[in-house]
C-alpha cells in the first residue's frame, strides 16, 4: 500500500527580505490567503500595513509592537483572535486552537492550509512571563501545507519550504496548540 502524501504547494514569503524581523504570522496568513486566491492584489508589504497594532504590546489584542524592529518590553507577535479578526477581512478562516495535530492534517487534506504557531527553527520553547501571560520568546508561525505518514511540509517565512519530522512538528505545536485554517 502506498503511503499518503499531500502537498498543497503554497508560496513562500521571506519575511526578512521585506525587513519584517517579526512578521511571521502575517507572512504565514498571506501565504494561506494567496493559496486560496484571496488578497492577491496585496504584496506582503501592503498586507503588513493593514495589520492591527496593539500599542500596549499585547499579542492577544493585536500585533504587539512593530513587525520591523524589536522593542524592549514588547512582544512582537499577533495571536489567534486578532489574527482571525484581521484575516477575515480577506477570506474565511477557522480557529483551530486547542486542536490535536490530526485536525490540522484533516484541514490540509481538504486543501486548506493552516497557520500554525510554533518556534523559530522548531527549537524548544524559551518561556518568559509577560503582563499578558507566559509565552515563548522564540515564538514563530509557519504555514502547514502538506503531510505524509512520517513528515509534515511547511512554508516557513524564515527558513523557506521544507519537510520536517511529524514527531518534531507535533512536539512543538502541542506546547500551545494555536492554529488557524484558511478555508476560502
Amino acid at each position: 500500500m502506498m503511503a499518503e502524501q499531500i502537498l498543497l504547494g503554497a508560496e513562500n514569503i521571506r519575511q526578512m527580505a521585506w525587513g519584517a524581523v517579526n512578521g511571521c504570522e502575517a507572512a504565514s496568513l498571506l501565504m494561506g490567503l494567496h493559496f486560496k486566491c484571496r488578497a492577491l492584489n496585496l504584496s506582503y508589504g501592503q498586507f503588513l500595513k493593514t495589520m492591527p497594532i496593539n500599542q500596549a504590546g499585547n499579542p492577544y489584542r493585536g500585533f504587539g509592537g512593530s513587525p520591523f524592529k524589536n522593542q524592549s518590553g514588547k512582544f512582537e507577535a499577533i495571536f489567534v483572535r486578532p489574527l482571525l479578526n484581521w484575516g477575515r477581512q480577506y477570506g474565511r478562516l477557522i480557529d483551530l486552537s486547542g486542536a490535536a495535530p490530526a485536525w490540522l492534517y484533516a484541514e490540509v487534506a481538504k486543501h486548506n492550509p493552516v497557520v500554525t504557531y510554533v518556534t523559530v527553527h522548531f527549537e524548544a520553547p524559551d518561556w518568559e512571563i509577560y503582563p499578558f501571560g507566559r509565552v515563548p520568546v522564540n515564538n514563530h508561525a509557519v504555514l502547514l501545507d502538506g503531510f505524509s505518514d512520517q513528515k509534515v511540509h511547511v512554508s516557513d517565512p524564515i527558513d523557506g519550504k521544507y519537510w520536517l519530522a511529524k514527531e518534531k512538528f507535533e512536539a512543538i505545536y502541542n506546547t500551545r496548540r494555536m492554529a488557524v485554517a484558511v478555508i476560502n
